[in-house]
């Protein structure tokens, strides 16, 4: 077991206004529906995030990130929590908190 990763879910499953529910073999959390982390501990104890993408840009020069990307599923961040510490992973993480708040605000506009 990695006491990174369960370290990790626990802090945020603290996070305000957070939900969570399986997704792509996934344990997904979200904010106003907006998905923002998912943890995977039958794939490696594999975490993602999402990002916008300049906070994309910035992360993938940490030697323990990697973009992600699943068919469709682009904008997202992958975290080996075995070459990082438990706050480097989850300053990421907040920021992928802070972009999914943001994102829950933006209303579509048909005129």
């Amino acid at each position: 077991m990695n006491n990174n990763y369960n370290s990790l879910k626990i802090k945020v499953s603290k996070f305000e206004n957070v939900t969570t529910r399986p997704m792509f073999g996934y344990q997904c959390f979200s904010i106003n529906k907006k998905f923002f982390v998912g943890f995977n501990n039958k794939n490696d104890y594999q975490i993602i995030v999402r990002l916008s993408k300049e906070q994309q840009e910035l992360a993938v020069k940490n030697n323990a990130i990697i973009p992600f990307s699943h068919g469709a599923k682009m904008g997202w961040i992958e975290i080996d929590v075995k070459k990082t510490t438990t706050a480097s992973a989850l300053k990421w993480i907040t920021k992928g908190y802070e972009n999914a708040k943001e994102l829950s605000k933006k209303k579509i506009v048909i005129n």
